[in-house]
């Protein structure tokens, strides 16, 4: 603040500790003063005020003319679009205007040409439908193929399950039996001892040493008729294990078949849905050129249309439905005489 001060009054020095004081409403109060001088110069300078006015002046002309163009060219769309309308209209009801007949061929020509256009979209678009059918069949179809083998498998599966459950619980009876052998064959063998043991016996009677003879050797008997019976109760069992297991090799087998087959069938359905895909997109693409064309030739149709409409409007066509377009021809025509001497006058 005391800087400025200082430059704005160079001869008027401020007190020595009064720089950390001044008020700051003095610096306000100063720009005012400023600010009051220089629209007094500006109220004394009478050609710059008129240059300024002028120059205001010129801006707000140039921007009314800009206004005032834009309006015209507006108008003037609004025209051409209603002159097509006006074609369209004695197009389609086929209302006969003076000297039309070259209008009417070219317009004609282009519709020909369309509906072979037209034609061809619709036969494109009947075969995109039909693929599109076909495809949608196709997967339903291989899909089933492929749950009832997931299904085979799943019931190969359970059977195999199976299979392995009884082979494990086989298993299990045929070391339970032949640790029933292996005691019974331990008891045969103390037995045998037990007899040479009283055959060669001094203490015992005969009567008693061949009462305990016969009982022991009819013990024995008994011993071996039992590791006769686990004998072939093992065998049995070993039997039904290596059925079990032969079984369980078959749906073993059988389950990897179905898997390759199931392999097989996604493999067919990706690359089948690859070639329908690719015939889709390329019976599309031809369609979406065909649909490119037609814009085109409707496009090439508009001047002709157009034209049709300025020589309906040109003759004055007496028709009911032409009527309201003549109408806003009018208007429309009415407002441009008026924008163009608005043009004129800003000139």
């Amino acid at each position: 603040m005391t800087r400025l001060l200082t430059s704005l009054f160079p001869n008027q020095g401020i007190p020595p500790g009064s720089s950390e004081g001044l008020p700051f409403w003095i610096f306000w109060l100063m720009l005012c003063v400023i600010l009051l001088l220089l629209a007094f110069i500006f109220l004394r300078d009478k050609d710059m005020r008129r240059r300024l006015d002028s120059f205001f002046a010129g801006f707000r002309k140039r921007l009314k003319k800009a206004r005032l163009q834009q309006m015209h060219k507006r108008e003037q769309k609004k025209i051409e679009k209603i002159y097509l309308e006006l074609g369209k209209t004695v197009h389609s009801h086929n209302i006969k205007v003076s000297s039309s007949g070259p209008v009417y061929k070219k317009i004609l020509n282009l519709e020909e040409k369309m509906s072979e256009v037209r034609k061809e979209k619709k036969e494109v678009t009947s075969k995109i439908e039909n693929l599109k059918k076909d495809f949608e069949d196709f997967i339903k179809k291989q899909d089933k193929i492929i749950q009832d083998t997931k299904d085979k498998v799943s019931s190969e599966n359970q059977k195999l399950q199976t299979a392995k459950k009884n082979e494990k619980e086989t298993e299990t009876k045929i070391t339970q039996e032949q640790l029933n052998m292996e005691e019974t064959a331990k008891k045969i063998i103390k037995g045998k001892k037990e007899l040479l043991e009283l055959e060669s016996s001094a203490e015992l009677n005969q009567d008693e040493k061949k009462t305990k003879i016969n009982d022991l050797e009819h013990n024995i008997e008994k011993w071996k008729k039992k590791k006769n019976r686990t004998d072939n109760q093992i065998k049995k069992l070993a039997e039904e294990k290596t059925s079990l297991e032969n079984k369980g090799k078959q749906f073993s087998e059988k389950i990897e078949e179905l898997n390759k087959e199931e392999k097989d069938d996604q493999h067919k359905k990706k690359q089948e849905t690859k070639k329908f895909q690719k015939e889709i997109r390329e019976w599309e693409k031809t369609g979406d050129k065909l649909t490119e064309k037609i814009n085109k030739i409707e496009q090439e149709k508009t001047p002709y249309l157009k034209n049709l409409g300025e020589l309906a409007d040109e003759h004055r066509v007496e028709n009911k439905e032409l009527s309201i377009y003549y109408s806003k021809i009018d208007r429309s025509e009415k407002r441009i005489k008026n924008i163009k001497k608005r043009i004129e006058t800003e000139t």
